[in-house]
C-alpha cells in the first residue's frame, strides 16, 4: 500500500507529484485511445448500418471499448489512491492475444513466442494487457510508410521473474529522447501524445517490475516488461 508523503520531504512531494502527472497522463491516454477506437467502430457500423449482422458486430465492439476503457481508467485512478493491484495468475499466452486485437491497419508480420504457452503472470490483467497493447501499437507506427514490417513479441521465464518483450524493425528510438521515453510528452511521433509509455512505466512499478527501451539487433526498438514471479505489488 502507498503511503503518502512527508509533507517538508521536498523529494518525496516532487517524486509523489510526478507520480500523479504520470497517472493523470495515463488517464487522458487511455481515454483518447478508447474515443478513437469508438468513433471507428461507429464509423464502420454507419458503413454497414443494412447489414444486420456487421451493424452488432461494430456495436458491440463499440459497447466493449466502453467497458474496457472505464475498467482501465478505474484501475489507474486505483494506483493513484494506493490501493492495492487485483493480482492473480493470468494467462500470458490470452493477454497478448487480447492485446493484439487492438491493433488495425497493421502491415506487419506479427509473431507471438511465449514459452511455455502455459506461462503465467502474477498481475493485474487489465494493467498488463494495457501496457502490451500500448507497446503493439507504437511499434505499428514506427512501420508506418514500410511496404511490410516485423513485430515480435515474445515471453518468457528469467530467473524469478517473468519478461514480456515487443520489439519491431523500424528505424529505432532516436538517440536523443532515449534517456527520457518513459516521461509524459516525450514522443518522436508528430501525432503522438508521449503519455503512454509513461503509463506503461507506472503500471510496470506498480507491479514491482520493470520496463526498459532497449535497441534491437534488427536495427528498431525493443522493449522489455519485466515483472516478479511473487506478488509484491500489493
Amino acid at each position: 500500500m502507498t503511503t503518502a508523503p512527508d509533507p517538508n520531504d521536498r523529494d518525496a512531494r516532487a517524486a509523489a507529484l510526478a507520480i500523479a502527472g504520470a497517472l493523470g497522463a495515463g488517464v487522458a491516454h487511455e481515454l483518447r485511445n478508447t474515443l478513437a477506437a469508438i468513433e471507428s467502430a461507429l464509423y464502420l457500423a454507419r458503413r454497414h448500418a443494412e447489414d444486420r449482422a456487421r451493424l452488432g458486430e461494430h456495436l458491440a465492439r463499440a459497447e466493449n471499448e466502453v467497458r474496457k476503457g472505464q475498467a482501465v481508467i478505474d484501475r489507474v485512478l486505483g494506483i493513484a489512491r494506493g490501493e492495492p493491484l487485483d493480482v492473480e495468475p493470468a494467462s500470458l499466452a490470452e493477454i497478448v492475444a487480447s492485446a493484439e486485437r487492438e491493433l488495425f491497419d497493421v502491415n506487419a508480420t506479427i509473431e507471438v513466442r511465449v514459452t511455455p504457452p502455459d506461462l503465467e503472470a502474477a498481475c493485474d490483467r487489465i494493467l498488463i494487457e494495457r501496457v502490451i497493447a500500448n507497446l503493439l501499437l507504437n511499434a505499428r507506427d514506427a512501420l508506418e510508410g514500410r511496404a511490410r514490417g516485423r513485430i515480435v513479441v515474445r515471453a518468457y521465464a528469467s530467473g524469478e521473474a517473468v519478461v514480456v518483450e515487443v520489439e519491431d524493425d523500424g528505424p529505432g528510438i532516436d538517440p536523443a529522447l532515449a534517456p527520457r521515453i518513459f516521461e509524459p510528452c516525450v514522443t518522436s511521433k508528430p501525432t503522438g501524445t508521449g503519455l503512454g509509455l509513461a503509463l506503461c512505466r507506472v503500471i510496470a512499478q506498480a507491479h514491482g517490475g520493470t520496463i526498459e527501451a532497449l535497441s534491437a539487433p534488427s536495427g528498431g526498438a525493443l522493449f522489455r516488461l519485466t515483472l516478479p514471479v511473487k506478488d509484491d505489488a500489493s
